[in-house]
């Protein structure tokens, strides 16, 4: 005789995929905390090769190869080596006018080769170089321009000491590289003027953005936790918009219209924010994706971007630029 079925808990069942559904939506966040804080202040990075290839193709090397370069090490936040270079010709040397560009996430110094011959047309020195845990550095967390920022001033210090005739010096930035140089303003006030290309306004607003545009909300959050707890980042203080804040330094902000990866409103809202203390500019690159508003413009527009820029803002005069020429 068989035995019979024990009849079927109902509640018990839907009691256990609840539970069921609980764990795994929160396995889900915590993977998605992790997995974000982890992807950005761990990247997979870019080699020198990969880079200068990318910028000879998109015919960006430019005179890279004639100019006079001096490589050296600066020490930056605690103590931190980073690979630095400075890039001149006969006609920037006794100018007095220097720039020190920051590359972006995943990049390297050969990635921010593209800006060097629109500067020293306007009679700037460069100062490019790695940032932390990028290109020729020791492995380092990544902060998006929280850490770099705090290297930023050691180098700006550096530049000011090592070559004794700065008069103006000035940051250029890409993605990342802006985020450090507007955040450097919480540090220094030895910056005349900012060109900020393709930044972020806040690295916590763009870790949400990306995730709101997906219609994942809780995990924007999580990723926060997971930039705090492992890896003692606080995502909103690493905030560009902030920093400009009261800042009287002139800042023109270039962004892509096509950049999908950074809203464009970030660089608007920053400009809105900026122009209250100071003199800003903003110039929308029509076509251009993320970091490509200098690969999309070409050197000559954006050179004449850059010096109608410092121009207007009083920072170089028409005469000087008329004699550079």
């Amino acid at each position: 005789m068989s035995k019979s079925r024990k009849p079927v808990n109902k509640k018990k069942v839907i009691k256990i995929v609840l539970i069921s559904l609980a764990v795994f939506i929160v396995l889900n966040f915590i993977g998605a905390g992790i997995g974000t804080s982890t992807s950005i202040t761990h990247p997979k990075l870019e080699s020198y090769e990969n880079r200068e290839n990318y910028t000879k193709q998109w015919k960006m090397w430019g005179n890279f190869d004639s100019y006079d370069k001096d490589k050296y090490i600066v020490k930056g936040k605690d103590g931190f080596e980073l690979h630095v270079t400075s890039v001149s010709s006969p006609e920037t040397r006794g100018t007095g006018k220097y720039v020190i560009i920051s590359h972006g996430h995943k990049s390297n110094q050969m990635g921010i080769v593209k800006f060097v011959d629109p500067y020293i047309e306007l009679g700037f020195t460069c100062i490019i170089y790695d940032l932390r845990g990028h290109g020729a550095n020791e492995k380092a967390i990544c902060s998006m321009g929280g850490f770099e920022a705090e290297d930023l001033n050691y180098l700006i210090e550096d530049t000011v000491t090592r070559f004794g005739d700065v008069d103006i010096l000035g940051l250029q930035g890409e993605s990342m590289g802006s985020s450090a140089s507007l955040n450097v303003l919480r540090y220094t006030d030895k910056v005349d003027f900012i060109v900020s290309d393709c930044a972020f306004k806040s690295l916590k607003y763009m870790v949400h953005d990306m995730y709101n545009d997906m219609y994942l909300y809780p995990f924007g959050v999580c990723a926060d936790i997971g930039f705090k707890l492992l890896y003692g980042i606080d995502d909103a203080q690493v905030s560009g918009i902030d920093a400009i804040k009261g800042k009287t330094v002139p800042i023109l902000f270039v962004h892509g219209e096509g950049d999908t990866w950074i809203d464009v409103d970030s660089s608007r809202d920053m400009y809105e924010e900026a122009k209250k203390s100071a003199y800003s500019e903003l110039w929308l690159v029509p076509e251009a994706g993320h970091a490509e508003s200098r690969d999309k413009a070409g050197k000559d527009a954006y050179r004449d971007h850059i010096e109608n820029f410092l121009i207007n803002a009083g920072v170089v005069s028409v005469d000087s630029e008329a004699q550079a020429a």
